[in-house]
């Protein structure tokens, strides 16, 4: 909270539907939510999957380029 000011309600960042601050998990649109920021709208998780499964393709791809062009010659 911003210099010690707490919110009763947050909005969601998807739907902005009004929420109690201990919730998270907005019940219109289902995303998860954090606490609220210093304008009292729910900050995002971060999405750890989605960014571990991009580092895995992008590897995936160096080493497909790596194996059948390079290598190959």
């Amino acid at each position: 909270m911003a210099e010690g000011k707490e919110y009763k309600f947050k909005r969601c960042p998807e739907c902005f539907a009004h929420l109690p601050s201990h919730y998270t998990q907005c019940h219109k649109c289902g995303q998860k939510v954090r606490e609220a920021n210093k304008y009292g709208i729910a900050k995002k998780p971060i999405d750890w999957w989605g960014y571990i499964s991009t580092l895995g393709a992008a590897i995936a791809f160096v080493v497909y380029i790596w194996y059948f062009f390079i290598k190959g010659k």
